[in-house]
Order: C-alpha cells, then structure tokens, then sequence
C-alpha cells in the first residue's frame, strides 16, 4: 500500500499527516520542531511511504536533507 505523507513547517513545531492511496488517514500528529522526531514519527511507515510534500514558511532545507540523509528520495517542498 503507498503512502502519502504532509508536513507543515511551523514556527513551534511540525504537522504530519499520511494518508493512504484511498485517502484514509494513518497518522495526524504533531511533534517538536526537530529532525529526529519527524524521522521517528515516519519510521513505522518508511516502507509504504511513496511520496513527502512540505509546505514551509522559511528554510526547508534542513528537514529536506534529513529526510533524504534517511533514504527519503520523493521529497519535495512547496512555499506557505
């Protein structure tokens, strides 16, 4: 089954969402502000996770490399 993660960037901390193909909701959770929350948020669903869009104010690059640094390849960012 693919999944498809959402991530919102905000100034406190991070919004996750996936879903799956049908639009079902897997995970709706917000964690700090820090890479390794959201690696671990994701971990449990890295082998299903097709595809991570981030929606960003300022400065993805740093949560994009982690994520790509953690074998993410279908990252992409778009502005707020």
């Amino acid at each position: 089954m693919k999944l498809f993660c959402g991530i919102v960037l905000n100034k406190d901390d991070i919004s996750i969402t996936i879903l799956d193909q049908s639009q079902k909701e897997i995970l709706d959770e917000t964690v700090p502000n820090e890479a390794s929350s959201v690696i671990a948020a994701l971990a449990p669903h890295r082998r299903d996770m097709d595809s991570i869009v981030m929606e960003a104010d300022k400065n993805p690059e740093w949560l994009m490399d982690a994520l790509k640094a953690e074998g993410y390849t279908n990252v992409h960012s778009v502005p707020n």
